[in-house]
């Protein structure tokens, strides 16, 4: 689960707009890969939007909880 119960609105937003935001990047370059899969590297472009797609399940750390610290 990506948020908590324990967290404030804005935190909710923060995550939800993040999360959302990697999973339509991801998207992107995977079908970018797929329009492009003509090529023998497009892989790698799918390959990278999967990652890109995977890494939106995972709950941002950074300037959560008043904890902003590049």
């Amino acid at each position: 689960m990506i948020t908590k119960k324990s967290d404030i609105k804005e935190n909710k937003l923060a995550i939800w707009f993040s999360s959302i935001l990697r999973w339509s990047v991801g998207l992107l370059f995977m079908v970018m890969g797929y329009i492009n899969s003509k090529d023998e590297s497009a892989w790698v472009i799918m390959v990278f939007g999967l990652i890109i797609l995977a890494t939106g399940f995972i709950r941002p750390k950074r300037c959560i909880d008043d904890n902003c610290n590049i």
